[in-house]
């Protein structure tokens, strides 16, 4: 039996496809590359916007978005994406391994030629000789960049496959392949006022984002919540210290706050008032990010997240998630290896 075909517009190109295709799919079908990287629901690289048509999101829709992997056509549409550098694959060496708290790390890796990425995008690292991992690039600390230097926050998980080889096996003049970047939570240049939400090693993202928003749109209304799982965790000092000079409101949580200085809730219980018009970016452990994402929802704000899981645990909780989406057509966000 032939399918039925219709007509897909993407960022103004038609391209004929198969009614039920993926968004990917029939983009593939008309040589034209969405930006992707899972294909199974978790990362949001493929997170696009709906302008009409007949389109099921598969329980994917935030606003008027889907996510282009899951998402299929019923009939003709259209769509757009934000344009994105494209995916690369760069080679590098380790430059430096800097302890900037216990059990977390400053990696540095040298590139043979620049790598291109937005602030809040992840890019896949693999150490020679070891399993990839998704890192976010992000801003030094004490903003002291360097040509063809990635940085990289990573926290060290005790017997874990790469982390905690971080500084021994792995050292200064390691070799790496750096692949991407991918992800869907990055900056826009909008004119609405940001929130900005993170927890653990979730900050590197949400760092670099505000760094860019700050020196590229001194005038927007921007503030951040900062959380981790105790006040040991908060390893940002000196970024959070650069961004209160700024007059940023920046608020500090852990579950062992003191209630003053560093507040004892979750972030999401410290968004107050939303509005429509608020952009709302999270980043870190998967709870975090939906719970954010769900006060964000109930405000109709505009959400961009690409929360991760620990690497070592993420391969069952990918399909977990990937079936669930497949099975329902309910809402159900789908979190990213970041």
């Amino acid at each position: 039996m032939s399918k039925s075909t219709c007509t897909v517009t993407i960022n103004g190109k038609k391209i004929k496809a198969n009614v039920g295709d993926t968004l990917i799919d029939a983009g593939l079908g008309g040589r034209l590359v969405l930006p992707h990287d899972c294909c199974s629901g978790q990362c949001e690289t493929c997170r696009v916007r709906v302008l009409n048509g007949k389109v099921d999101s598969f329980g994917t829709e935030e606003k008027s978005t889907v996510l282009g992997c899951l998402a299929v056509l019923e009939g003709d549409a259209e769509i757009s994406y934000d344009p994105v550098p494209i995916v690369k694959t760069v080679k590098g060496t380790v430059a430096n391994i800097r302890k900037i708290k216990d059990d977390y790390l400053e990696v540095r890796v040298k590139t043979v030629r620049p790598v291109s990425w937005l602030p809040g995008q992840y890019l896949r690292a693999t150490f020679s000789g070891y399993p990839a991992r998704d890192y976010s690039p992000t801003t030094p600390l004490n903003l002291d960049a360097e040509e063809d230097v990635i940085v990289f926050h990573i926290k060290v998980y005790p017997n874990s496959i790469v982390s905690s080889k971080l500084g021994t096996e792995i050292a200064p003049g390691h070799k790496v392949k750096l692949r991407g970047p991918f992800g869907n939570g990055f900056l826009r240049r909008q004119p609405e006022p940001i929130v900005l939400t993170s927890t653990g090693t979730g900050f590197a993202p949400i760092w670099a984002i505000a760094v860019a928003a700050i020196l590229g749109q001194p005038d927007r209304d921007l503030r951040l919540i900062v959380g981790s799982r105790t006040r040991d965790g908060l390893y940002m000092r000196d970024a959070i210290r650069w961004l209160r000079n700024r007059s940023v409101s920046v608020t500090l949580t852990a579950s062992d706050g003191d209630g003053d200085t560093v507040m004892a809730a979750r972030p999401y219980e410290l968004l107050g008032e939303l509005t429509p018009d608020h952009v709302i970016y999270s980043a870190g452990a998967p709870s975090h990010v939906e719970a954010t994402r769900d006060v964000a929802r109930q405000a109709g704000a505009t959400f961009y997240a690409d929360p991760f899981f620990v690497a070592e645990e993420s391969g069952n909780l990918k399909l977990l998630a990937s079936s669930l989406l497949r099975k329902a057509k309910t809402p159900f966000a789908a979190t990213a290896a970041g």
